[in-house]
């Protein structure tokens, strides 16, 4: 079944809250990636894990690392097109405005423009991706691209 894209169709929404674990479970995931040991590895101290680092800093409170964000909507993407998008997808986000904890956010794909297919069959799909805050403050912004066989 060939599924008809269109611009401005909404092709996933997910919505979440940013709590102080999962900013902490960020920052120890990466530190325990960079120790590259077999043991995890507690997350330093900086504006992502501790409040008054992050006031120190010019900030209300701790962020959460931008790169959360983005997980969640490769994750979005990576669910809605599966191995289309891991093998021939692109994502690429810029990072608007800090996620303190509590923010509610919203990630969402649009569907921005349609490559209909060529020689090859396939189509690709241009997309906008975001995250928005619970005040609707845009956080994290970006496109995406997928390429998807017609047949």
């Amino acid at each position: 079944m060939t599924i008809a894209w269109e611009p401005g169709q909404e092709v996933a929404r997910l919505e979440r809250t940013m709590t102080a674990e999962r900013m902490r479970w960020h920052c120890e995931a990466l530190d325990t990636a960079v120790a590259a040991g077999d043991r995890p590895v507690a997350a330093g101290v900086n504006i992502h894990t501790d409040d008054e680092v992050a006031r120190s800093s010019g900030l209300r409170g701790r962020v959460a690392d931008g790169m959360i964000s983005t997980n969640w909507l490769s994750t979005m993407l990576t669910q809605t097109f599966g191995d289309a998008y891991l093998r021939s997808g692109s994502l690429r986000t810029r990072y608007t405005r800090p996620v303190f904890v509590d923010d509610v956010l919203r990630a969402v794909v649009r569907v921005a423009d349609v490559d209909e297919p060529g020689g090859d069959g396939d189509v690709v799909l241009r997309l906008d991706v975001w995250c928005e805050n619970q005040d609707g403050d845009i956080c994290t912004t970006g496109e995406a691209t997928v390429r998807l066989p017609t047949s």
